[in-house]
């Protein structure tokens, strides 16, 4: 079964823009990932404290490895970036959103809004888990992870996928092909793992970047990953504010229609004891309708 087959790829249109497969005013969850990245960013420069090397609000939020019992931090990671005075200053978030802003959006245009956004949390909690695993596997101590590293790499390999001959600008200058943009990407994360003084996080580049791969390649889908309790909520909620004991419910009314149309073919004497009971509960509802 190809990709463009899938139940969630129906509302695809073709561009009427520049990136391919995106359409500008519809409402986008790239957007709002991008904006809250950068609000977290922006508030957590307001809550350092003097004797900690990193911000109160990122410490919180990051996942580290001697504290898994944070079940918040397998998500909020995602969502937390290297602060302004770090070594990597500003590049950390931008360099992550920027390519989360031009490559999500055709993915999320491809893939449909829900499914995008049940992705890419998908690809933060995997990408977090498989952090942990391989960093407890080959080392030790205490660290920490933050970024939507992870996540986005997911996002430009499924670009890559969906996209294999899309030209790209590398900084926004070097024209090249999307899948030698995942060679380089896939190049860099090895020579970073080579690196025993590197500070980044490759494994969950890898983790990512190979969840992305298997999402397309195995043809998986988010679709059925649906929670209507809130609409089920409401539903109960209305029938019970609307609920009369007087009123005559379906089932009633259509054992009542079969009783009477018995009774027109077969007489009165024809009915069974718990037909007569059927009859007299519909005649006594019908009564206390017109009485109320």
């Amino acid at each position: 079964m190809g990709f463009e087959s899938r139940d969630y790829s129906r509302d695809y249109q073709e561009p009427r823009s520049g990136v391919p497969g995106f359409q500008f005013g519809h409402q986008s969850v790239v957007t709002s990932l991008v904006v809250a990245n950068v609000i977290v960013w922006f508030v957590s420069m307001f809550t350092q404290a003097a004797e900690a090397q990193a911000p109160a609000l990122d410490n919180w939020l990051s996942l580290r490895t001697d504290r898994l019992y944070y079940f918040w931090s397998y998500m909020t990671y995602g969502f937390v970036h290297a602060p302004l005075g770090s070594n990597t200053g500003i590049w950390h978030i931008a360099g992550n959103m920027i390519t989360l802003w031009f490559l999500g959006r055709p993915v999320e245009q491809r893939l449909g809004r829900s499914e995008f956004a049940k992705f890419y949390f998908a690809s933060i909690l995997v990408s977090g888990l498989g952090w942990l695993l391989l960093y407890f596997a080959f080392d030790s101590g205490v660290v920490s992870l933050l970024g939507a590293s992870g996540a986005v790499s997911a996002v430009v390999v499924l670009f890559i996928f969906m996209y294999p001959r899309e030209t790209i600008l590398l900084m926004g200058i070097l024209p090249m092909p999307a899948w030698v943009l995942g060679l380089l990407l896939l190049g860099s994360n090895l020579l970073t793992a080579l690196n025993p003084a590197s500070a980044i996080a490759w494994e969950a580049h890898f983790v990512g970047a190979a969840f992305g791969y298997l999402y397309f390649k195995l043809h998986w889908s988010f679709a059925k990953f649906q929670w209507d309790g809130f609409s089920n909520w409401k539903r109960s909620r209305t029938k019970l504010k609307l609920h009369d004991p007087h009123t005559i419910d379906q089932k009633l009314q259509l054992d009542a229609d079969k009783i009477l149309a018995k009774i027109s073919e077969q007489g009165e004497e024809g009915l069974t004891g718990r037909e007569r009971k059927l009859l007299k509960k519909y005649s006594e509802r019908l009564r206390k309708n017109r009485n109320s």
